[in-house]
């Protein structure tokens, strides 16, 4: 779990928000997703949206994105901007669940496009060290993308978003294809990353993962949060000594 001193639910109160969701719902013929779902993400903040596969991790971020509508009703702002006002997106970016890249170009040169797309010069120091602190061989970045395992395109995904110099990442399952000592490097990144002082949003199933990174999860589950708050907040709730645990009684309410 997250070391210092964590901050109150009333210190939270006052921070300002990076994210706001109010009532949003989505669903599909005959299925519910989303209901009336809401939560808030304030800046200089880590949130992690915990839930198995299909639970509706990946829609939540795609409506906050603006990539899919909601239902009638409620709201998503960014930094105080309508989600639906293209300048709202400026100060974020993302990686999605299933990140890929084209073949049949190098690694570097997929880094250079995605800094020409948000108007940022190539930051060739920052890359070199993104790539060594995910234990990214830096030569690869030069080799093309065809040649690289699953895991390695996954972590040039993560270097493509901390890269940016931007105040919101959202992350979909950033941890997905990364082995142990991959997980490893990249919680390292995480909790050094906290020094640039950006809020950051990702969704998991992996519950530790969450539990040593996280100031505020949700716990996403049958269309519904069933929780918001602290991950030691939650183990007291439901009497526990793991995330897993917590989160196996949350669910069974």
């Amino acid at each position: 779990m997250m070391t210092g001193s964590p901050l109150t639910a009333g210190q939270f109160a006052f921070m300002t928000q990076a994210l706001s969701i109010s009532n949003i719902s989505y669903s599909v013929p005959g299925l519910d997703i989303l209901r009336a779902l809401s939560l808030v993400v304030s800046e200089k903040q880590y949130y992690a949206i915990a839930g198995i596969n299909g639970a509706g991790k990946s829609t939540l971020i795609k409506l906050i994105l603006d990539l899919i509508r909601p239902g009638p009703g409620g709201e998503i702002k960014i930094f105080g901007t309508d989600n639906r006002d293209r300048d709202s997106r400026d100060q974020l970016a993302y990686l999605p669940e299933k990140f890929d890249v084209k073949k049949n170009i190098s690694g570097r040169q997929y880094l250079d496009f995605i800094a020409a797309v948000y108007h940022q010069k190539p930051g060739r120091q920052k890359v070199q060290e993104l790539a060594e602190r995910l234990d990214f061989p830096p030569d690869r970045l030069d080799t093309r993308v065809n040649g690289y395992s699953k895991g390695m395109v996954q972590k040039l995904g993560l270097v493509s978003c901390f890269m940016l110099e931007r105040q919101l990442l959202i992350l979909d399952e950033p941890l997905s294809g990364l082995d142990p000592r991959a997980r490893y490097h990249f919680k390292e990144l995480m909790r050094e990353e906290r020094s640039a002082e950006r809020t950051v949003l990702y969704s998991t199933h992996l519950l530790a993962d969450a539990e040593d990174l996280c100031d505020q999860f949700g716990i996403l589950h049958d269309a519904e949060m069933k929780y918001q708050g602290t991950p030691g907040d939650c183990l007291q709730r439901y009497h526990c000594d793991t995330l897993e645990q917590a989160y196996m009684n949350c669910i069974s309410e």
